[in-house]
């Protein structure tokens, strides 16, 4: 096997538990795509979109996948020292998830619910202001309600407790694997759904780690795109055999899991363009941030296209 230059280490910070939805980074390195590119990387499961930031912030990753609002609002608003180098969901993972007896299908329907979400002001309560904002419905026509972001969660529609609650692909592809009759309308707010974000200094100083993690990321999500059922069992057996993942030995469940978070890769279904920073997908998260007054600040460049381009191109 002939390695690549050493490129140096990247320590890699996951939003939550490891799971198939970051099956990118997961399969990169479980398929020894990192090591092909020279680049040493340590895929760390992290606790929290926000966690992600700090930790690349405080200089402890080199890297972290991110929800995009909530970036945008860390370096606008907060100064942070991170920019975002790639775009992995180009959309929100984001669904609402309520009873096919009383199915949310459409934003409008949530007036007057009540709907669980994980925590206040996390990134799936910012994703579903927005796309309230978008509908021009005031956010006070709902009640909000902590819940977990899990298949137990339903227990809670089941008991009347909430009429729906919030949670990503993972969630809702496992309560419908399973049988449970539930209705999911995906959030789509027009921002970038997750993002990979780096030290902006040490980016701009040292971009070479970086170009070799993205050519590794990037190729794995063409090495699975390309993929027949036997072939992505196989990928989510790696997968499952370094890193610890809930749910995988449940085949089936596991497959709906993966190919759901895969069409968030892609860019209109072409996976080419996955990973890319769309600069008019960006301008125009950027104006609706501003609009519902999350982003304030003096405007910044937002995300480094360059790597993407000097990875893929």
């Amino acid at each position: 096997l002939v390695h690549a230059q050493d490129k140096g280490k990247i320590i890699f910070m996951t939003p939550a538990a490891y799971s198939l939805a970051f099956a990118p980074v997961l399969f990169a390195s479980a398929s020894g795509l990192f090591e092909k590119e020279g680049v040493q990387t340590q895929v760390e499961a992290g606790r929290g979109a926000a966690q992600s930031i700090q930790l690349v912030a405080a200089k402890q990753a080199q890297a972290g996948r991110t929800g995009g609002a909530n970036y945008m609002v860390a370096r606008v608003n907060n100064n942070a020292p991170v920019i975002a180098f790639a775009t992995i969901a180009q959309r929100s993972p984001f669904a609402i998830i309520s009873a096919k007896s009383a199915p949310i299908e459409k934003p409008e329907d949530v007036i007057g619910k009540v709907i669980g979400m994980q925590s206040a002001g996390g990134s799936m309560e910012a994703t579903l202001d927005l796309m309230l904002m978008r509908a021009n419905i005031p956010g006070d026509k709902l009640r909000r309600e902590r819940v977990a972001d899990s298949a137990a969660s339903y227990g809670m529609i089941e008991s009347k407790r909430v009429d729906a609650f919030l949670g990503n692909t993972s969630s809702a592809i496992r309560l419908l694997a399973q049988n449970y009759p539930v209705t999911t309308l995906k959030m789509d707010d027009g921002i970038p759904g997750q993002v990979y974000v780096a030290d902006e200094a040490i980016l701009a100083a040292n971009p070479e780690p970086y170009i070799a993690f993205t050519r590794a990321v990037h190729k794995g999500i063409q090495q699975l795109a390309a993929m027949d059922e036997a072939s992505l069992r196989k990928a989510i057996e790696l997968m499952g055999a370094k890193f610890s993942i809930p749910g995988v030995n449940n085949m089936p469940v596991a497959l709906a899991d993966l190919r759901a978070n895969m069409d968030l890769w892609s860019v209109g279904g072409n996976f080419k363009n996955a990973l890319r920073c769309d600069p008019k997908h960006w301008t125009d998260a950027e104006a609706l941030l501003r609009k519902a007054e999350i982003v304030k600040g003096a405007a910044k460049p937002l995300y480094v296209g360059s790597v993407w381009e000097r990875a893929v191109a």
